[in-house]
């Protein structure tokens, strides 16, 4: 009967042990890098009166946590140019994307109501 325990006490911790082990950090939501992203865009400096702006941007993430613009498609190029100066080379959290990976978001700047 203590063998069928010591077994089964046995058989208990090595499968508790082997799903902590396997647990990993949760992958970031994408609220979380749209909500950095967007602190980093911040407010532009020019007025969007008409009509909402939106943009297409290719980016990646460096060694250095940076990101590095790729490419910026916008009806509009000073929102291209905008978003490129506020973009590039700016930190972001390690966890956040992966590094090398290529990323392609929509950017919509709102027009004042």
């Amino acid at each position: 009967m203590k063998t069928i325990k010591l077994t089964l006490v046995m058989a208990l911790l090595a499968v508790s042990t082997t799903v902590l082990a396997n647990e990993k950090d949760p992958k970031p939501t994408g609220k979380e890098v749209s909500t950095q992203l967007s602190a980093i865009l911040g407010t532009p400096s020019f007025d969007v009166s008409s009509k909402d702006l939106l943009a297409k941007v290719h980016f990646m993430v460096n060694k250095k946590s940076e990101l590095i613009v790729i490419n910026v498609d916008a009806e509009n190029e000073m929102v291209e140019d905008y978003i490129k100066s506020r973009m590039n080379y700016k930190k972001i959290d390690k966890s956040l994307l992966e590094v090398g990976e290529d990323y392609i978001v929509d950017v919509r700047i709102v027009a004042a109501k």
